[in-house]
């Protein structure tokens, strides 16, 4: 808005009447590239371009203005330039920066940090000799620099008494601070330097007003703010005569109004009744305040949607509010929406203690079943995996297939288990015929070699003239069977080892072999042996055309390397726990029963294992369902995750076919 200047005398007026221009260089930087973000440092300088052109005899078309990407190095440098071609010798000029500033020990100078600056690379600051230099270089009446960044106060290098004529030139320095860092404020509003230049800049009615002024208002005002100290100079080595720059008021009140009447805005109508305390729009003004104030607060506690801003917004404008209605509507909506969800996170909560409770049952009755099958109770071992096959859910392991696998080997092993005992009591009394029919029965179940070795011990005890008693006499009765059965699992569940655990469970196995061994039968009368169990189908096994993971699994594998991964990366585990050499070498022997037994130079053990494509589950303490990352009939490499008291570790195997 260009408004004609109503009173006092124009600025810098010579000898023919001809006036002098104000300009305004205004430099804001927030997004820096490689700095830290400022948040206000834009609104300052866009803030102080306002209300020049506002309530000052600043023109729009003579304000300059350099904002975040626009106010690199050269830039500035070219605006500089620009000016000093563009300012005639009575035209006055500010500077007004706003950004980060640098300050070097070494050298004793101080730094402007234009957006394009990289930290500790001094190539693309601008120094205070550069920038006192070029403000030397421009022919002007008067010409003010106001700084606010960290360090500003280093600019400053001379003072003297200003004399209330603007008639003298002058080349003034307003900073923020000393050598010190300043604040930047609270995001969204202003730092406290420009805060108190704008107040009051604002809040001034008189017609002229002097930079002095300004400067004793900033001084006091932001030490009480911010506690930092804004100084002020004179530019060493200039043309400053210790003159004054003097701010008029437009005093234009019909044009002000217009144009705050056409941005609308709160603050545009507070900055004009500040400019204008008894001005004959006040009262318009105000009732503008109060209509803008209710709109921007409904517009605000709309974006924001929240029960505590409606009930505000309800509060402060009730009973006439123009929103009240749609306010209380929503606030009733949002309130039923929280309700439901807090009954939703209450259901889920419950649901979860529900599984978790669940899961703990589920592990207590599969850690009972696995130690009741490892100690041959099958009757039991069956009903606590029955019990807990109908606990399971998904996300459970083992999975449902390994626990029917489960129930089927201890069925089978239940009824082969009977004929074989019924066998071996026929062997004791000699009656071979009844004992052969017996060992057949069981051998239709699982082909056991020793059972194999039982039939024709009694077959070649039938040739030898042995007694033949008949199958009919005193034969107890016996279930038939149908299918096949697939074996049991060992004893003992071992898991993979890690550290000293290694060591100490192989020479409990070799306890535990020494004492199964010493309790067991001889020969014939100690023909069923848990580890001797075979499922009645792998004499059928025959190798597909495309084999799956499963059939390249089967057979003996030794261990070549461990590792250990990490983030993708795989180290090697071994020289982190040297316990681990132990395993080196280990065979292991899969079966296709769920058994795959593990052979050191300790001695052996079985390990139960259950497969679902690529998917292994281990059945070993401290460890959770892996993944056989490859597989062909030479090479097996599968990651395992084993959690101990330092947490959870990948450990991937490498094997060789054995």
């Amino acid at each position: 808005m260009a408004t004609q200047r109503s009173f006092g005398r124009q600025q810098s007026i010579d000898a023919t009447g001809k006036s002098g221009k104000n300009y305004l260089l205004t430099i804001g930087i927030d997004a820096y590239r490689q700095w830290q973000p400022l948040s206000n440092a834009v609104k300052d300088a866009q803030d102080f371009a306002d209300v020049l052109t506002r309530q000052y005899q600043f023109e729009k078309e003579n304000i300059f203005t350099l904002f975040n990407e626009q106010a690199t190095e050269t830039n500035i440098y070219q605006a500089l330039r620009d000016m000093k071609r563009r300012l005639e010798p009575l035209d006055n000029l500010i500077v007004y920066y706003s950004g980060h500033g640098h300050y070097d020990d070494e050298f004793d100078e101080g730094y402007w940090i234009p957006v394009n600056a990289k930290p500790n690379d001094e190539s693309n600051f601008i120094s205070n000799a550069n920038i006192v230099k070029r403000i030397n270089a421009l022919d002007t009446q008067h010409t003010l620099l106001i700084v606010d960044s960290c360090f500003s106060g280093s600019l400053v290098v001379r003072k003297r008494n200003a004399i209330p004529d603007e008639r003298f030139k002058s080349r003034r320095i307003l900073a923020s601070g000393r050598h010190e860092t300043v604040s930047d404020g609270k995001k969204g509003e202003n730092s406290p330097f420009s805060a108190g230049i704008l107040t009051y800049l604002r809040k001034n009615t008189s017609p002229k007003l002097d930079a002095t002024s300004i400067i004793k208002f900033v001084k006091d005002y932001v030490f009480t703010q911010a506690k930092q100290h804004p100084v002020d100079g004179r530019i060493q080595n200039s043309a400053d005569e210790g003159g004054e720059f003097v701010f008029y008021l437009r005093r234009d009140e019909e044009a002000v109004w217009k144009e705050v009447c056409l941005a609308d805005k709160v603050v545009e109508y507070r900055n004009y009744i500040a400019g204008f305390p008894a001005g004959k729009y006040v009262a318009a003004a105000n009732r503008k305040i109060n209509l803008l104030e209710e709109d921007e607060i409904w517009s605000s506690t709309k974006i924001n949607d929240t029960e505590l801003g409606y009930e505000d917004y309800i509060s402060k404008y009730a009973p006439s509010g123009k929103y009240l209605s749609d306010a209380k509507e929503r606030l009733a909506k949002l309130k039923e929406n929280r309700q439901e969800r807090q009954k939703a996170q209450q259901e889920i909560a419950a649901r979860e203690s529900e599984r978790t409770q669940l899961r703990q049952s589920f592990d207590e009755l599969v850690k009972s079943a696995e130690s009741l099958f490892g100690d041959r109770k099958l009757e039991e071992a069956r009903r606590k995996y029955r019990a807990a096959l109908q606990a399971h859910l998904p996300g459970f392991a083992p999975t449902q297939e390994y626990l029917e696998e489960q129930i089927n080997l201890c069925q089978s092993n239940i009824a082969f288990l009977g004929h074989y005992e019924n066998g071996k009591a026929a062997l004791q009394q000699e009656n071979y015929r009844l004992a052969i029919e017996y060992f057949q029965e069981a051998l239709k179940i699982n082909n056991n070699s020793k059972v194999e070795k039982l039939i024709a011990h009694c077959q070649q005890q039938m040739q030898n003239g042995g007694r033949k008693a008949s199958s009919g006499s005193g034969r107890p009765q016996t279930r038939s069977f149908s299918g096949s059965a697939t074996a049991p699992a060992p004893k003992r569940r071992i898991g993979m080892w890690i550290g000293i655990g290694v060591a100490v469970s192989l020479v409990l196995l070799l306890i535990i072999g020494a004492v199964i061994n010493e309790a067991g039968l001889d020969d014939y009368d100690n023909g069923y042996n848990e580890t001797t169990i075979y499922d009645n189908n792998q004499q059928n096994i025959s190798t597909p055309t495309n084999p799956t993971t499963a059939d390249l699994l089967m057979g003996a594998w030794q261990v070549n390397t461990i590792n250990v991964v990490r983030d993708g990366v795989a180290y090697n585990a071994t020289a982190e726990d040297q316990s681990l050499l132990l395993l080196i070498g280990a065979v292991y022997n899969f079966q296709s029963n769920g058994v795959v037994t593990l052979s050191t130079e300790f001695g052996s053990e079985n390990i139960y294992y259950s497969l679902n494509g690529n998917n292994i589950y281990v059945q070993a303490q401290g460890y959770s369902t892996g993944v056989v990352n490859y597989v062909d009939r030479q090479t097996l490499q599968l990651t395992l995750p084993f959690t101990n008291y330092f947490g959870t570790h990948m450990l991937q195997f490498n094997l060789v076919r054995y």
